[in-house]
């Protein structure tokens, strides 16, 4: 049950959260589908692989060589201030890069949602270990249902597969003792209002 807990972590890392969000409006909502050219799916995927994904592995790798952190994991709040603040950094940029290739604005605000989480996360890391992979799903979930409201789309068997996968995301971090129920808890209900705000309302 361990292994099976940590390819659940793996599988759930918030580093492919942004990645699985806007794969998952693009393809499954109509309307978005519509409004985004199949070039413009391919600039978007680059982006945030390369900076919501790449280069915050390479920033976790660079600080682990040069022994500013023990783990790439970042197991203590201390270790996870500044790779987190430089991540914030690279999801501004790819913010604005959408800017500049005209990305509707419902993905936009999905981004601005996920630049606000990690804000959140900065501030709460700070005093408080918050489960970061809880935020990230969390934000997921919270983007589909204020997508789902803004276009009048029903997602909710979408919904029903995404809180199963976070129940067995909190039960990943619960089993490999990264975090307690609370951390869990709180960083989930964090994430959902945030993204779910931002989109929604901005």
């Amino acid at each position: 049950m361990m292994r099976l807990a940590q390819v659940i972590s793996i599988l759930g890392h918030p580093i492919f959260m942004p990645l699985y969000a806007f794969g998952l409006l693009i393809y499954t909502n109509p309307y978005i589908n519509m409004m985004v050219s199949t070039g413009s799916r391919y600039f978007i995927i680059t982006i945030l692989v390369v900076f919501t994904i790449t280069l915050p592995v390479i920033t976790a790798l660079l600080f682990k060589l040069f022994g500013l952190i023990d783990s790439v994991f970042m197991k203590t709040t201390k270790e996870r201030m500044w790779p987190f603040v430089i991540t914030l950094i690279w999801y501004y940029t790819g913010y604005q890069l959408f800017n500049k290739i005209q990305v509707p604005q419902s993905l936009n605000l999905l981004m601005i949602g996920t630049i606000s989480v990690i804000s959140v996360a900065i501030i709460i890391t700070i005093r408080w270990k918050i489960s970061i992979h809880m935020l990230g799903i969390g934000g997921v979930i919270g983007a589909i249902i204020g997508i789902s409201q803004r276009f009048q789309f029903d997602h909710s068997l979408l919904l029903i597969v995404l809180f199963l996968f976070a129940g067995l995301i909190g039960y990943s971090r619960l089993k490999t003792k990264s975090h307690n129920f609370q951390q869990i808890y709180i960083g989930f209900i964090i994430g959902l209002v945030i993204e779910w705000i931002c989109v929604l309302y901005l």
